[in-house]
């Protein structure tokens, strides 16, 4: 099986327990947001914004000049999300890495009908993400008391929420045209990043 063109690798380490109380800050001003009517209407604006720039600049155009632009910034808002998610205790920083936690291969060639339409064939993949990420929630509470108590977070609770990051950038790709192939939960088996040393 051929690896998706979306990875997103997690290196979980010993978490400070400060930060539970950062993070929980973090998500409950994020979560309002998310149930705003803004939050959805950004949603449904991605593929139309992919569309005129597809209009604007052709097909080589937009993955030439405009998806470098659009994958620093899905590569940033992966820091942020490995961090709100108990992955890393690094706070995400404008600062250029080496070694992207989030890497999207191009690929296929993008139309505006065809971005305009994944506003329908995206809503399968939406909806299982839903479900997916009130079971990753409801992880996310056991592992901030295993932090509490231990200062770890069970590798259960790591991979499921890698798996749950990984899936959602996956869909962001695909909604933004940056790639053609569907997203999908899991592929060909990836290397496991080892943990890596105290915070």
């Amino acid at each position: 099986m051929t690896p998706h063109p979306v990875q997103f690798q997690a290196a979980p380490s010993r978490m400070s327990r400060v930060h539970v109380g950062v993070r929980l800050a973090a998500i409950v001003v994020l979560s309002s947001v998310a149930c705003s009517s803004g939050y959805w209407l950004l949603y449904l604006a991605v593929p139309a914004f992919a569309a005129l720039l597809i209009a604007r600049d052709g097909p080589e155009g937009y993955l030439e000049r405009d998806a470098p632009a659009s994958i620093r910034v899905l590569q940033w808002l992966a820091d942020a999300y490995a961090y709100l998610w108990l992955l890393t205790d690094a706070v995400p920083s404008a600062q250029v890495r080496p070694a992207p936690r989030l890497t999207i291969e191009l690929g296929g060639k993008p139309t505006v009908g065809a971005a305009l339409w994944r506003l329908v064939t995206s809503l399968p993949a939406l909806l299982l993400l839903i479900v997916v990420s009130i079971v990753a929630a409801v992880l996310w509470i056991v592992g901030a008391i295993s932090i509490l108590a231990t200062e770890r977070v069970p590798s259960a609770i790591t991979d499921f929420v890698a798996m749950k990051l990984r899936y959602q950038f996956r869909l962001v790709a695909y909604h933004l045209s940056l790639v053609d192939v569907y997203p999908v939960v899991a592929d060909a088996p990836q290397p496991h990043a080892p943990p890596t040393g105290t915070a």
